[in-house]
C-alpha cells in the first residue's frame, strides 16, 4: 500500500495495550489512521491514546474488549462499524500461552482456554467485523471489488510446534490455516483483501513472564547463543508495518526463521532434535 492510502483510514486491533500491540499502533499512528484500541477491562490505554495523537493519528478511541466475550465482541465491532462504516485494517493481536501439554500435566480447561482465546476469539471478531470489512475499491473487471487487509499474530510455534506447549502451538498453528483459508477465499471473491500472517520467535515482553514454567523455557531457549536472542519489541512493529506497506503474506521475525519452516517440510527430524535439545538442557536445571 502506498503512504498515502493509509491516511484517514479506520485501523482496529485487539490486544491493544500490550508490547506489541502498542508497538504496532505507533507505527501505523504516524500515518494518520483513525485507531481502535480493543483490549482487556483495567488495561491502561490512556497513555497509549496520546502518544498516538502525538505521533498523527487522525482519531484515537479504546473499547473494554474481552475476545473470550461473545457478546461485547459483537457489541463493540458493531458499534465501530456503524461509526465509521469500514474497517480498513483488522489486526487480530490477542492472546495467550502456557506450557501445557498431554503429557505434562496439562489440563483439558487450560487447553480450552487457550484455545478461546487464541483461536475461537479470532474467528468471532472476524465473523463480526465481516460486514465492514473493506471499502469499495471497483474495478471495470471487478465493480463489487472491495480492499482491506486483515493482519494476523501468530508465532514460529505455529510453523514447527513446541515441546510442551502443545496447546499454544495447536492454536498457532490454527491462525495459520485460517490465514491462508481466507486469503484464498477472498481472492475466489476477486476481492483486494490482502490477509498477512505474523510469525515472531520470542518476543521480549511478558507473555514469557506469566508462569515459572514460561520462564524456565525462555531462560534455556536463549542460552543456545546469540541466534536465539529474544526478538525487540521495536523491529515486530517495524516488521509488521513492511508486511502492510508490501503486502507480506507471511513474515518470520527474525527474518532468517522462514528456515524454520523450511527446514520443517525438508528435515523434520533435525528441526524435532533442536527443539528436544532445547527442552532437555531445561528439564534438568
Amino acid at each position: 500500500m502506498k503512504k498515502k492510502w493509509y491516511k484517514g483510514k479506520v485501523f482496529v486491533i485487539t490486544g491493544a495495550g500490550g508490547a506489541i500491540g502498542s508497538e504496532v499502533c505507533r507505527r501505523f499512528a504516524s500515518l494518520g489512521m483513525r485507531i481502535y484500541l480493543l483490549d482487556l477491562p483495567n488495561t491502561p490505554l490512556d497513555n497509549l491514546k496520546e502518544d498516538l495523537k502525538d505521533l498523527g493519528a487522525e482519531y484515537v478511541e479504546s473499547f473494554e474488549f474481552d475476545v473470550s466475550n461473545r457478546n461485547q465482541i459483537e457489541e463493540v465491532i458493531k458499534k465501530i462499524g456503524e461509526k465509521e462504516k469500514y474497517i480498513d485494517i483488522l489486526y487480530n493481536n490477542a492472546g495467550i500461552g502456557t506450557t501445557c501439554s498431554i503429557t505434562n500435566g496439562g489440563t483439558f480447561e487450560e487447553y480450552r482456554k487457550i484455545m478461546s482465546i487464541n483461536v475461537d476469539g479470532m474467528w468471532l471478531v472476524l465473523q463480526a467485523a465481516l460486514p465492514y470489512i473493506g471499502r469499495p475499491a471497483p474495478t471495470n473487471k471487478y465493480p463489487d471489488r472491495k480492499e482491506a487487509q486483515l493482519i494476523f499474530t501468530s508465532s514460529s510455534a505455529g510453523k514447527t510446534g513446541i515441546p510442551n506447549m502443545a496447546a499454544y502451538s495447536m492454536s498457532k498453528f490454527a491462525i495459520v490455516g485460517l490465514a491462508n483459508s481466507l486469503r484464498l477465499e477472498y481472492k475466489m471473491q476477486n476481492h483486494n483483501i490482502q490477509v498477512i500472517t505474523i510469525c515472531p520467535a520470542p518476543v521480549k515482553t511478558k507473555f514469557w513472564e506469566s508462569t515459572p514454567e514460561m520462564k524456565n523455557w525462555v531462560k534455556m531457549y536463549q542460552k543456545r547463543g546469540h541466534l536465539y536472542k529474544y526478538v525487540e519489541v521495536k523491529d515486530v512493529g517495524k516488521v509488521v508495518m513492511k508486511a502492510s506497506r508490501k503486502y507480506k503474506r507471511e513474515v518470520f521475525i527474525p527474518r532468517w526463521w522462514w528456515l524454520l519452516a523450511w527446514l520443517q517440510l525438508t528435515s523434520h527430524k533435525a528441526v524435532g532434535k533442536l527443539l528436544i535439545k532445547i527442552e532437555k538442557k531445561k528439564t534438568k536445571m
